[in-house]
């Protein structure tokens, strides 16, 4: 029972270590930017296409190198910045785009669900509903 505590204790700390205010707002900052109005824009006024992924890491490099200046951090916070940056990559991909998806499958009308997900995921579910 021990060490059970010191697994938890430790989860805990890093979890109180994590930059959720970096992490949160970076999340919300991609979903907006990866939606399609705004990608097509951007493939528009820079005339190339990158891939989802690489967008992603980029926007997260970007603007963690924003708020480490903004807020004044030292070089200690460079690897707590890192350690939200990857958490937030993780957390992301894994959780929220799978809870967005779960949400448009089961309970979101069409209309609702275009604005969440990409036009592959949508093909995904409504062809796979009228089966």
């Amino acid at each position: 029972m021990e060490t059970f505590s010191a697994i938890i204790l430790q989860l805990k700390t890093y979890m109180n270590s994590l930059d959720w205010a970096y992490m949160i707002t970076y999340i919300i900052i991609c979903y907006g930017i990866n939606h399609y109005k705004v990608r097509e824009g951007l493939r528009r006024a820079t005339g190339t296409h990158t891939a989802t992924r690489y967008r992603v890491i980029l926007i997260g490099l970007l603007y963690g190198i924003t708020i480490y200046f903004l807020r004044g951090y030292t070089k200690e916070h460079i690897e707590n910045l890192f350690e939200s940056f990857i958490f937030a990559l993780v957390f992301h991909k894994f959780i929220v785009e799978s809870f967005l998806y779960y949400l448009a499958k089961h309970f979101l009308p069409e209309e609702i669900s275009k604005h969440l997900l990409d036009e592959e995921q949508i093909k995904k579910i409504y062809t796979h509903e009228k089966k």
